[in-house]
């Protein structure tokens, strides 16, 4: 599963540096004056804001504290209830897959800058964040929230088999190993957690079906209003510039686990049919970008490591092992 939309963000996702700036001795103001904004701005839940000042403020918040790792150690600082809505409905899930899901589907309450998905391969379960401009604090704070909360609700130590992320590896990564309790890479495709599908049925002691059944109303309510804050983005106007977004779109779409041309078109704003007419007066195709795409990514995990077939399949979104083995004798 994935969940692409219009890129757009809210206050809430800055809030959340406010809600734990005092524990971490963060001069908020000096954050917001430093990102260009005046001191008190932002305080308020709901408002739209463009990802750019988002991203801006986190990047800030980097610089004041001199903490390279701000994401990690605000995901740890976090009370439940700073995520408002999304925090209570994946405490009062069942399960952690429960949770999961429900984190994808409503994270652009938040903030919407990039991809989210779940993809289960074999015996192995991956979540990943993939975001083109990202900011690496933003990485380190969503995939480690992941964590930290389903510890929190289930009462158990979960152990992630692997913890990868794009950005590159920091001088304090003894941290990310720390908090994770796991392997972690970097310079990855993308941001990812794998762990032992059996953790989706992990129990959450914290679980209140009925009060799960109306906030979830809520949520579906509140994600249809917020939907009108960012349109989908409509195509490029310059033709030549309109391949380079559909490779962009691949990439996230590759991430999360599902890069069919459905998909791409969903996450570009437009339909199926005007992806392969605007590909095919290029000279191009979606099958062809896709091949491209993962060929790149494929070379990226090569020269890194040696990943095994079902690795490999997982991160480039095939369906199978046999499938990539042989699409790489094709290479």
């Amino acid at each position: 599963m994935v969940k692409t939309l219009a890129p757009s963000a809210f206050s809430d996702f800055v809030l959340l540096l406010l809600s734990a700036a005092p524990k971490l001795g963060l001069p908020i103001d000096a954050v917001l004056r430093n990102s260009g904004l005046p001191p008190g701005a932002l305080r308020q839940r709901g408002l739209p804001i463009s990802l750019r000042a988002a991203r801006q403020i986190w990047s800030s918040a980097e610089e004041v504290s001199g903490d390279p790792l701000i994401g990690l150690h605000t995901a740890e600082q976090l009370d439940v209830g700073s995520l408002d809505l999304l925090d209570y409905l994946t405490r009062s899930s069942r399960n952690f897959g429960e949770a999961l899901d429900r984190f994808i589907r409503f994270a652009p309450l938040v903030a919407n800058g990039g991809a989210l998905g779940l993809q289960v391969t074999g015996r192995r379960a991956h979540f990943r964040h993939f975001s083109q401009d990202g900011v690496p604090a933003v990485a380190d704070l969503v995939v480690s929230l992941m964590v930290l909360r389903a510890r929190m609700f289930s009462g158990e130590h979960i152990r992630p088999l692997a913890v990868r992320f794009r950005h590159r590896r920091e001088r304090a990564a003894g941290e990310y190993e720390r908090i994770f309790d796991a392997r972690v890479e970097f310079e990855a495709p993308c941001d990812e957690l794998v762990f032992d599908r059996d953790l989706l049925e992990l129990p959450f002691h914290s679980a209140e079906p009925r009060l799960c059944e109306v906030l979830e109303d809520c949520a579906e309510a509140r994600l249809r209003a917020s939907s009108k804050v960012g349109e989908p983005r409509a195509v490029a106007a310059a033709p030549s510039s309109f391949a380079s977004d559909v490779r962009q779109a691949l990439q996230i779409c590759v991430a999360a686990g599902n890069p069919n041309i459905d998909r791409v078109a969903e996450h570009l704003g437009v339909s199926s049919r005007t992806v392969q007419r605007l590909l095919r007066e290029q000279g191009t195709s979606h099958r062809a970008l896709l091949m491209e795409v993962r060929t790149e990514l494929a070379n990226h995990y090569l020269a890194s490591s040696s990943p095994t077939r079902r690795t490999l399949a997982a991160g480039l979104g095939y369906a199978s092992a046999r499938s990539v083995s042989r699409a790489l004798r094709r290479r």
